[in-house]
């Protein structure tokens, strides 16, 4: 064959071939830098949206308020929206465009979720008349993206005497109950902190002081450094130590002259103000007033939190004590146990999967004691929590996510979320974003995105508090995780001193601005002018730390070599002392919704 025809043969069949294996190669290039992208934007969205939600909450002193938070958590949304708009405009699609692919933007709170949408708000109905029966149905023509109405975190409970009750559940160990018992005293709604009571001794309610597993809880005095604003138009501002107390759900100051000495009213009662728009609000109210006064302006939330979570948990023993695993009401009907049978056949895959993520056998899910206390992670109780937890959440976004409908005609599914991913979600404030079906190439993209927030209004953990330790000789001041190794040791030698103790959000740098161009800028724990700094050890070396529950339990032992032991349980004395009254005292002074009910309806 002569070589002409083999160059004809080459060009009409290996040069075609070549062509189209090259546009293949192209458009999966093309494809995995879009999903490059897709990616990026959608997690620098979704963090945008969390620092949002976190500005809005921290500076508005209200954002526990049920209005509030849910016109906080709108603004979280529009800012998620406007971020992954301006990023995807190179590929042309506008901000009702990026809407269609987004089927639900999970917000994971305290004590419940709200979840961002389309959902249909227009119902229609059959029948007319007095005597008629009334349908009502969605008619499926009036989608409207927003935030849905709000789903607590919560399970229904068979009781030995065949009663159903309602348990909600939080972020940490507060509970709320509702049902009646059939004791006769009706329907119950009661809620508080479950822990063991019996570690709680030597209570002196006139005093306000208790041990709680050994540690002497009493009035503190807390202190903050404030800028305040003396003169707007001339910029002149006063930086200065303020006691302070919480009082329903907020800070309210004592105001002292220049040599520290505190002011009062003509009534004999503290003067005392409102920090707001970094001014002074001076409080006009009487009782507040005479509140502070007798109180000393000393704080008696941690005592608070530990008498009244005694109470909560003794009743909680009589109450719900025999509850176990098996009395879960299944959420699909919410009348059948889930008993033995704690497999069911998941819809999407066909496989066998357990019904909740942990099953806690015949141990007694709310009998706090010794074996099952609530305030460590592993507990019967905060196992059990987080499953239903879990379960509240993927109920929640199966239904929303298979049933979103748009006119990109996409079959939309819940992904399969990791156990690290569920981990995140379950222990800390969070934002996930879900993004579906927008085309990159020959296929859907389909991701979400997760970000928590731990400075937030909504939730402390136990990891959230830090203490304040100073250096003796020194001005210097670092703020510790509880187990940090450095901590303990300098404590155990007599270098550090602790000064206190309080949640993250404290030692975050606060904003005064006074003009455009003119910002000043202060931290609330660095009083006296001291300078405030995280521990070095704490943020590149945390492996080395002790874990939370050691420092909560207050059993930890560490040995040099096999005999010598370098400290032990009566070491961390004082660093748990510490720790434990911030813990309970900014719990307590949270606002919660349902906290201190206790509700009695009878026949």
């Amino acid at each position: 064959m002569k070589i002409q025809y083999l160059a004809i043969i080459f060009v009409i069949i290996i040069v075609p071939i070549s062509l189209i294996m090259s546009a293949y190669i192209q458009n999966q290039i093309d494809a995995i830098q879009m999903q490059a992208d897709f990616d990026r934007n959608l997690i620098n969205a979704t963090y945008d949206a969390v620092k949002g939600f976190q500005i809005n909450t921290t500076n508005n002193k209200y954002s526990s308020i049920s209005d509030s938070k849910i016109r906080d958590i709108e603004a979280a949304v529009n800012t998620f929206y406007n971020t992954l708009n301006t990023a995807m405009v190179q590929y042309s699609y506008s901000v009702d465009d990026v809407k269609l692919y987004i089927p639900a933007l999970l917000f994971t709170l305290y004590d419940g979720l709200y979840i961002s949408t389309n959902y249909d708000n227009v119902y229609s109905t059959i029948g007319e008349g007095e005597n008629q029966k009334v349908d009502i149905k969605l008619n499926g023509k009036n989608y409207q993206n927003g935030v849905k109405p709000y789903i607590y975190y919560s399970a229904k409970y068979r009781l030995k005497n065949g009663n159903i009750i309602v348990v909600n559940y939080t972020l940490d160990n507060e509970i709320t109950v509702y049902g009646d018992f059939g004791d006769g005293e009706g329907y119950i709604t009661r809620s508080g902190y479950l822990i063991n009571p019996d570690l709680v001794k030597d209570i002196d309610v006139n005093a306000k002081t208790l041990k709680y597993d050994g540690v002497e809880i009493g009035p503190e005095a807390l202190t903050e450094r404030l800028i305040t604003i003396e003169d707007q138009e001339r910029g002149t501002t006063k930086t200065d130590d303020y006691v302070y107390i919480f009082y329903q759900n907020d800070k309210i100051y004592l105001d002292h002259d220049d040599a520290g000495n505190p002011l009062r009213n003509d009534d004999g009662t503290l003067k005392i103000f409102w920090y707001n728009n970094y001014q002074k609000t001076y409080v006009n109210d009487a009782s507040i007033r005479q509140y502070a006064t007798n109180c000393g302006m000393r704080s008696t939330s941690a005592f608070d939190y530990y008498y009244e979570a005694k109470d909560f948990s003794e009743w909680a023993r009589d109450k719900l004590g025999d509850i176990e695993f098996a009395d879960t009401l299944r959420v699909e009907d919410g009348i059948t146990p889930v008993g033995d049978n704690v497999w069911y056949t998941d819809e999407q895959t066909g496989e066998e999967v357990p019904y909740l993520s942990e099953n806690t056998g015949d141990a007694k899910l709310f009998y706090a004691d010794e074996n099952n206390d609530p305030m460590l992670s592993g507990s019967v109780f905060n196992n059990h929590r987080l499953s239903i937890i879990r379960k509240t959440i993927e109920t929640s976004l199966n239904i929303v996510i298979s049933n979103y409908k748009t006119t990109t005609l996409y079959d939309y599914a819940m992904p399969e979320l990791t156990e690290s991913d569920w981990y995140r979600i379950l222990n800390n404030v969070s934002v996930v974003a879900f993004m579906q079906g927008m085309s990159i190439g020959f296929r859907p993209y389909n991701n979400y995105a997760i970000v928590t927030n731990n400075i937030n209004k909504e939730v402390v953990k136990p990891e959230n508090i830090y203490i304040i330790a100073k250096e003796d000789g020194s001005n210097n001041k670092e703020y510790h995780q509880p187990g940090c190794k450095d901590l303990i040791e300098g404590v155990k030698s007599g270098k550090l001193t602790i000064i206190g103790a309080y949640p993250i959000a404290s030692f975050q740098r606060q904003t005064v601005k006074i003009s455009e161009n003119d910002e000043r800028y202060f931290y609330y724990q660095a009083t006296g002018g001291d300078i405030l700094t995280g521990c070095y050890n704490c943020i590149v070396d945390a492996t080395g730390d002790y874990d939370i529950n050691d420092i909560i339990d207050g059993k930890i032992e560490h040995y040099e070599d096999e005999t010598n032991i370098l400290y032990n349980e009566n070491d961390i004395r004082e660093v748990r002392t510490a720790f434990l009254k911030a813990l309970a005292r900014e719990r307590y002074d949270l606002y919660k919704s349902n906290f201190d009910l206790e509700m009695r309806v009878t026949d």
